[in-house]
């Protein structure tokens, strides 16, 4: 009995944990870009092999370790400031650079013999079609004699380049447009190849590129409903399925106020999708707003099946002005799921 126990106890901490990381990304991590450097005349290691240890099993569960415990406590305390607002408009601030910019590409310079350094520069991290591809080389401490860049999908294996051209290089800096192929959709990896002092090395890094499966293409009237202000956005959706679409929402004069988040079923067609916008994150902020910075996903519908993206007409819209004293002024409440997944937490950390 007291091993089923054990097993019921673990089984709970490890969905609780699932569940932190999984509410964890309305955050909106930024993406994050890796970059390898491969030597031609280099030998080949072995990777290292992780031996995976099995679990020490707990013999007491009538009452958790202090650290587990403790754990719990920070998750109680996290989840309930998070539950002080609705999860579909939350404050934002100058501060929160990976929200006002979630498509930023985040380039890492690669060190590399006598103090020298090179890094592969993008404008951004993910891409629609048919934009092209803008691939630049930076390298300091080193005279390049010659470059070149390439696309691989990751789909395909990496195997072979979807296209590959020569770079053009002025002052230490090298570049390349690439324009985009019908077939290039999905994940896909970045190399750069550059020779210098007779040895040739490679940068490699990924991006994402999709064909749109959802277009933004305005927004409607702005109206109060509730304690909310709701945004219709309009879509034109090429691929029915369940859409997610985030923004931010600004002042005229670009101070950001609130990510705004919704989630819907949408069908093909001409269709809307609601934003809201919480009285008690507009009330400090007075308009005309602005509704910018749209990351559209169509999410997976089976296991295996990758997220696929849309994107927007215009990079911003203008929404007018609004009288957020229309708004009631009732408190907003958490639903009984998330009620229950506090009272879980704090009576995991002992409260």
């Amino acid at each position: 009995m007291k091993y089923k126990k054990t097993i019921i106890t673990i089984t709970l901490i490890t969905t609780v944990v699932g569940f932190w990381v999984y509410t964890s990304e309305s955050a909106l991590q930024p993406p994050q870009s890796a970059a390898v450097i491969e030597q031609e005349d280099t030998v080949p290691t072995k990777p290292n092999v992780v031996k995976h240890r099995q679990a020490k099993t707990m013999t007491e569960v009538e009452k958790l370790p202090q650290s587990i415990s403790d754990s719990f406590q920070f998750m109680a305390e996290a989840y309930a400031s998070e539950l002080e607002l609705p999860s579909y408009s939350m404050p934002l601030s100058v501060n929160d650079m990976h929200l006002l910019n979630p498509n930023a590409y985040i380039p890492q310079p690669v060190q590399l013999q006598d103090g020298a350094n090179a890094s592969i520069v993008l404008p951004k991290y993910r891409f629609s079609f048919p934009e092209p591809v803008v691939i630049n080389l930076v390298v300091n401490g080193l005279v390049v004699t010659g470059a070149s860049a390439a696309l691989h999908s990751e789909l395909a294996g990496g195997s072979d380049a979807l296209i590959s051209e020569a770079m053009l290089g002025n002052n230490g800096k090298w570049t390349i447009k690439l324009n985009a192929e019908e077939d290039w959709n999905g994940p896909m990896e970045v190399s750069v190849t550059f020779s210098a002092k007779g040895k040739k090395q490679t940068l490699k890094t990924g991006i994402e590129y999709s064909h749109p499966t959802a277009i933004i293409t305005g927004v409607g009237d702005i109206r109060a409903a509730g304690s909310d202000m709701l945004i219709p956005v309009k879509l034109d959706v090429e691929q029915a399925g369940y859409y997610r679409l985030r923004a931010n929402l600004y002042t005229a004069d670009k101070q950001p106020i609130a990510l705004l988040t919704g989630s819907d079923k949408l069908t093909e067609g001409s269709v809307e999708l609601d934003l809201k916008a919480y009285k008690g994150v507009l009330a400090q902020y007075k308009g005309p707003y602005v509704l910018s910075t749209f990351v559209l996903e169509r999410r997976p519908a089976v296991p295996g099946e990758l997220t696929q993206y849309g994107h927007s007409e215009e990079p911003a819209y203008e929404l007018g002005d609004f009288a957020v004293e229309s708004l009631s002024d009732e408190p907003w409440q958490p639903d009984e799921q998330e009620m229950q997944r506090l009272e879980f937490l704090q009576e995991m950390a002992g409260d």
